[in-house]
């Protein structure tokens, strides 16, 4: 999906969680229409972005568990930052594995990700990014971030990140740091999903426990 007028954008799906909330089962490997739902988020990610997405994982067996379960998907894995936890282990990994100047991440166990919700975040950055531009955060700052926000919450797992400045921040960040400190030490432009053309709160949408995807595969994905 390479555009020259664009900035270059590397998809990264983080997928080393180790899924306690979800039983004995592996959540990435669970099944929704048919599709495991790394291979759902990788194939969301692929379209709307421009090189084979980075799968983040926590250990090698992983990755193999998960490339059985992509079948010929081309992605690259990259194994997540030990001197972090949870996510930001996975997007430090990204920051080194990419030279390109924004990353979009994602959440291995969003279902409903989509181009479209993609694009729609991406299309905020011809604008935000030209060199005559300066701003579009409340700050009046060139943005490091691009997050939606649903009901009235940030959701750092479906959004665009400047790779220059999340390597900084993350460098300001420790082992058992929440994503949410991330968002702090960002100049971030904040999307309302009723705002844009896409389904953004449908493809925020992330599955902790089966009960969850349960509900979803009977239609009702906010519950």
């Amino acid at each position: 999906m390479s555009d020259p007028d664009r900035p270059r954008v590397r998809g990264v799906v983080l997928a080393g969680g180790r899924s306690t909330r979800f039983g004995d089962a592996d959540k990435a490997l669970a099944t929704f229409e048919g599709r495991p739902l790394v291979a759902r988020a990788v194939d969301a990610v692929a379209a709307a972005t421009d090189r084979p997405p980075l799968l983040s994982v926590a250990t090698d067996e992983q990755a193999e568990r998960l490339g059985d379960a992509l079948g010929d998907r081309p992605v690259e894995p990259v194994r997540d930052d030990p001197s972090l936890s949870g996510p930001l282990a996975g997007l430090a990994a990204a920051v080194a594995a990419t030279d390109a100047p924004w990353l979009f991440a994602c959440a291995c166990d969003m279902p409903l990700v989509s181009p479209e919700s993609i694009e729609a975040l991406r299309a905020r950055l011809p604008a935000t990014d030209a060199a005559t531009e300066r701003t579009a955060t409340e700050g009046g700052e060139r943005p490091e971030a691009v997050v939606p926000i649903v009901d009235g919450y940030d959701q750092p797992l479906h959004a665009l990140y400047r790779r220059s400045a999340l390597d900084h921040a993350l460098g300001d960040l420790a082992a058992g740091d929440a994503l949410m400190a991330l968002l702090d030490g960002l100049a971030v432009e904040r999307v309302a999903a009723e705002a844009v053309d896409a389904p953004l709160a449908e493809a925020t949408t992330n599955v902790n426990t089966r009960a969850e995807l349960a509900a979803l595969r009977e239609g009702d994905p906010r519950e």
